[in-house]
């Protein structure tokens, strides 16, 4: 039986278009990305790649490069303002080889866009889409009046603001969060010991930090990530009431004067928001929607940059799998169904009790969570959520 050939394009070269870009090109595809952005670079803090998402790139054959440049982390640890445990989750409690890649966004970027050039994939940036039409046989990307290509297949990549997602006709639902998260990377002095680190003060106050491991090719400061918990409508408040004001409720927090001490401007810390993506399932006729564009959620779970790696590697799988585009999309939806309700379900579900005005649910949280994380049966699930493999609340594991 000969194999068949398609001619995919990408619209979006961040994460997930660029895996995407990787697997099917090496799959024999015809490919190629679009991302709107003529100069792309990497922006924002640090991620946590998870085992799901290093199991990807072991796949593509780029962790060892992704190592280098990470961190290991071994654990999640959280206590309130009184000192109590609140989390503490060891991905040993699941699988003794296993931990969690503090890695610097620019790092993941570099590697893949990387690769990308030594595969000699098709690459156009500058390249911004305005809307797609389906025909029974094609999908025609367009830049206002202008055809820019003609394809099998498109691939949806360009995050949680996609317009071209909205005019599919896929019953979706995009909510704004009403929190978002003030963030920086510094250089790391060692504070947190191979630890994502976090302190509470109830559900209001939350603080994060996370070893980052290093900037692309620059192996001789590692960098550690700050997180700041922070509502929406409070954002330019809090640029006008001062750095030092600001510091200091972090102090009462937490004793970080070390990572503080690097922090010498508001412009420094930059302020990051999100949303929930909800869609009842991620195809239509021969377009697909992957990564942030098609599940974005709280960052609660440390999930998104590794969810992106899982979409492309699955994806691929499907293109090989199926009979024609549509067939091979439709497979894909089933395939990532329960794995993704799973933790978007779960991400939606856990932010109120870190990121609300809500006493009760801190409350809730400070009593039990802390105990909870200590039940043997208990602390090997957390770990296994937190490591990306877990696909139902009750049974279910992703295979890859």
């Amino acid at each position: 039986m000969t194999k068949q050939v398609f001619r995919i394009a990408i619209v979006g070269g961040g994460t997930a278009g660029a895996a995407s870009a990787l697997f099917l090109a090496r799959a024999g595809h015809y490919v190629t990305l679009f991302e709107r952005v003529a100069h792309p670079e990497a922006v924002g803090a640090g991620i946590l790649l998870q085992p799901t998402g290093m199991h990807v790139l072991h796949t593509l054959g780029l962790l060892d490069e992704i190592l280098a440049h990470g961190t290991r982390n071994d654990r999640l640890f959280g206590t309130n303002s009184s000192g109590r445990t609140v989390l503490d989750i060891h991905y040993r409690d699941w699988n003794p080889s296993t931990f969690g890649l503090g890695l610097h966004r620019g790092a993941l970027f570099s590697v893949l866009w990387n690769a990308l050039r030594c595969h000699g994939i098709d690459v156009r940036t500058d390249a911004a889409v305005s809307h797609i039409q389906q025909t029974q046989n094609k999908a025609v990307l367009y830049r206002d009046d202008e055809t820019i290509g003609e394809f099998d297949g498109i691939v949806l990549a360009d995050g949680v603001h996609s317009i071209l997602r909205d005019a599919l006709s896929i019953p979706q639902k995009v909510t704004p969060y009403p929190w978002g998260a003030l963030w920086a990377v510094l250089p790391d002095d060692g504070v947190t010991s191979g630890t994502l680190r976090q302190w509470f003060h109830h559900a209001k106050q939350m603080l994060g930090l996370m070893p980052t491991g290093f900037a692309y090719q620059q192996l001789t400061q590692p960098l550690i990530s700050l997180f700041w918990s922070l509502p929406v409508n409070t954002a330019d408040a809090w640029r006008k009431e001062g750095l030092d004001a600001w510091k200091n409720t972090v102090r009462e927090l937490a004793p970080i004067d070390a990572v503080l001490d690097h922090i010498r401007s508001a412009d420094q810390l930059t302020f990051a928001t999100y949303a929930d993506v909800r869609m009842k399932h991620w195809h239509d006729g021969r377009v697909v929607c992957i990564g942030d564009c098609a599940h974005a959620t709280s960052p609660q779970l440390g999930q998104g940059a590794n969810l992106a790696l899982i979409d492309a590697m699955i994806l691929a799988q499907c293109f090989s799998e199926g009979a024609d585009i549509p067939s091979a999309l439709a497979m894909y939806s089933r395939k990532r169904k329960d794995h993704l309700r799973y933790y978007q379900t779960t991400s939606k579900w856990l932010t109120p009790f870190f990121q609300s005005h809500s006493r009760l649910a801190s409350g809730l949280r400070d009593l039990a969570l802390g105990p909870i994380c200590r039940a043997p049966y208990v602390k090997s699930e957390m770990a296994r959520t937190l490591s990306g493999t877990k696909s139902g609340f009750l049974w279910g594991s992703l295979h890859l």
